[in-house]
């Protein structure tokens, strides 16, 4: 009995591990699949395993009066954003995969992380624009082109 007993405490003892091993595991990832744009204000909160938005920095130290046309902006962007964060998830994945294929090939991962650095700076791009343009609507301006800032 007391052997039945001793493999039975092991086996409890192993699923407790597993199962806990997996919760910390989902809690330290922290990442967000598909995450819609964070449009809260205030300080993040501790408990929130969520990476910042792109979009979070602009919210959380815009006057309460740039607030109603920031979160519009961000709203009225937000299925492009997805889309975009998609074509980002899947543009990575295929820098890595070029890594990883035999043989090697380093035109291909070149063009494969060149194609990354160019969905993170049109990103980018578009983050700035949407946010310059709700500042400047909120305080009764013309929004900047989006051409002003490359060379003529």
């Amino acid at each position: 009995m007391s052997k039945l007993v001793i493999v039975l405490l092991a086996i409890s003892v192993s699923i407790n591990l597993l199962v806990a091993g997996m919760v910390v595991g989902q809690r330290l990832d922290g990442v967000r699949l598909l995450g819609r744009v964070n449009v809260t204000r205030g300080d993040a909160n501790p408990n929130n395993n969520t990476r910042p938005g792109p979009y979070d920095l602009f919210v959380k130290n815009a006057p309460e009066q740039v607030l109603p046309f920031l979160k519009d902006a961000i709203a009225a962007r937000q299925d492009l954003s997805q889309i975009q964060l998609q074509q980002l998830r899947d543009a990575r994945r295929e820098a890595v995969q070029q890594l990883k294929a035999q043989p090697f090939d380093a035109a291909a991962a070149n063009a494969a992380f060149a194609r990354v650095r160019g969905l993170i700076a049109e990103i980018q791009q578009n983050v700035h624009e949407t946010a310059l343009g709700a500042y400047a609507r909120a305080y009764g301006q013309t929004p900047p082109s989006a051409n002003s800032d490359k060379p003529q």
